[in-house]
């Protein structure tokens, strides 16, 4: 077995592992409760990480990450709005109005 993957975020490193699963390669997490003993070690070591389980699959799985990393740093960022109910400013990654649900605008 072998590490392909490590994250701060629980979220994303279950995202990798079913798109990877949804690649037919087969992996699991370590460290799923590592935030728990933060603190108490350094956080570097209780980081989620994902292991894809034959060495056969590792090729596979890194090239599918770094091209999935790639697409993310790629993507562009969406511009902070104003909330058309209540006015508030918010940043342009919701996609709803924190202070009060209202949806974002339609892009004109």
């Amino acid at each position: 077995m072998k590490k392909v993957y490590e994250n701060l975020e629980f979220a994303m490193v279950g995202h990798m592992k079913s798109l990877l699963e949804s690649q037919g390669i087969r992996c699991e997490i370590r460290n799923e409760g590592g935030v728990s003993v933060a603190g108490e070690v350094p956080f570097t070591q209780v980081y989620p990480e994902l292991w894809v389980l034959s060495n056969a699959d590792l090729e596979k799985a890194k090239a599918f990450v770094e091209d999935y990393r790639e697409k993310l740093r790629n993507q562009p960022v969406a511009a902070d709005w104003t909330c058309p109910a209540c006015g508030e400013l918010v940043e342009g990654q919701f996609s709803e109005c924190w202070n009060c649900g209202k949806p974002a605008p339609e892009p004109a």
